[in-house]
């Protein structure tokens, strides 16, 4: 364990897994003054989280309003953080994101003005910007001629690893615990099937309510605790393997001051790195991440990534960086109809559950919610609809 002298402490909550969702929850219930242990396995952070693009949006989910609304409520959350704490404690760079249509594109520019009338009536802050804004705001970037874009001012990226530094940080003032490099083994219950805390193999943490936030590894850490195999094949979700390349720092330019969204023939996601390097992803590219062992062909997708990015802004070297550049691989989790699922386990008095995809938008917003939950006994209005209790697999 990383701190000691815990087995003789009585927490109120206790938060499996120390990526963003359960960093966060375990953070806001400490606000909320109640008694925290966040346990990981590793060290916080090391998962998914840190493999992330890491875009902090509402943006790109328009055809839920419900799911749409805590995406923005994530994303406000941050916000109130920075408020707070400041933008660079909490790791949040809100630099708008641009995402733009050639005049000649009409199906790109038809769905981009949708995108923007839904957001409208949404009441997500966007706006359309013509060509010369456009060229204004990222000098570096070869936009066709009479292109239109949508700049999405509420958009940010998040600096994971400062982010999660800061809430451990903010946990232990707080008074609560980390425990990192401490698996959870297994549920400690009563006579009465009653949660008393979690078994590890430095010892007993005790606490009557237990929150599992094991992002891709939730089916397998729930089976492991509840001693109940079948999550592991029943649990409903899936896994996502998505592959970024990040750059070394491409001084002295600042080849991208905005969250690029390029969705034409040549589709590159690129947002800037706090070092001055650039991060590097797209849909299509994604596929090379499910076979990792497999050198060349993710070599070769970070090499399609890297000459994308140079056709989109000519300063930018391109495939001469590969070598120099950290191919990363993040494994998200995936549930089944794409929307989250936070709270409690249908049947099981006192265990939660919070797996999502877009887990670094969502944390603030989930995190704060069963906060909420675990804190008053009552359900939020803003997560009815995302229960574990909606799957019937299980």
């Amino acid at each position: 364990m990383s701190e000691s002298a815990v087995t003789d402490r009585n927490f109120d909550v206790l938060v499996v897994g120390g990526g963003m969702v359960g960093t966060s929850t375990a953070l806001f219930s400490a606000e909320r003054g109640l008694s925290v242990a966040l346990i990981d396995a590793a060290k916080l952070g090391l998962g998914t989280s840190n493999n992330s693009f890491a875009w902090i949006n509402a943006t790109s989910k328009t055809t839920d309003d419900d799911y749409h609304r805590l995406n923005a409520l994530g994303a406000a959350g941050y916000r109130a953080l920075c408020a707070q704490w400041g933008e660079e404690r909490v790791g949040v760079h809100p630099t708008g994101m641009l995402q733009w249509a050639a005049p000649s594109d009409d199906v790109t520019r038809n769905a981009l003005e949708a995108r923007y009338q839904r957001l409208c009536v949404l009441g997500y802050p966007v706006a359309l910007v013509a060509y010369d804004d456009l060229t204004a705001m990222e000098p570096h970037v070869r936009f066709a001629e009479g292109a239109i874009g949508l700049h999405a001012l509420a958009d940010a990226w998040l600096d994971v690893p400062t982010f999660i530094a800061f809430a451990a940080e903010r946990i232990r003032e707080l008074g609560g615990t980390v425990l990192t490099e401490t698996p959870a083994e297994a549920l400690i219950l009563d006579e009465q099937g009653g949660i008393q805390g979690v078994q590890t193999p430095h010892g007993a943490v005790s606490g009557r309510q237990v929150v599992i936030a094991g992002g891709p590894s939730t089916a397998s850490v729930l089976a492991a605790v509840t001693g109940y195999s079948p999550f592991e094949s029943r649990f409903s979700m899936s896994q996502a393997p998505g592959l970024l390349v990040r750059t070394p720092p491409v001084s002295p330019y600042r080849l991208a001051r905005h969250i690029l969204y390029c969705g034409e023939a040549n589709a590159v996601h690129v947002r800037p790195t706090p070092d001055g390097g650039l991060l590097l992803g797209a849909d299509d590219t994604d596929g090379a991440a499910s076979f990792p062992d497999d050198q060349a062909g993710l070599r070769a997708a970070a090499t399609a990534l890297l000459d994308r990015a140079h056709s989109l802004m000519p300063r930018f070297p391109g495939p001469s960086l590969l070598d120099e550049c950290e191919l990363k691989i993040g494994v998200r989790p995936m549930p089944a109809d794409g929307h989250s699922i936070a709270g409690p386990m249908p049947g099981s008095p006192g265990l939660f559950v919070a797996c999502t995809h877009s887990g670094v938008t969502l944390s603030p917003a989930i995190g704060s919610l069963l906060a909420e939950e675990i804190a008053t006994g009552k359900r939020p209005k803003a997560l009815e609809r995302f229960g574990f209790e909606r799957f019937q697999s299980v």
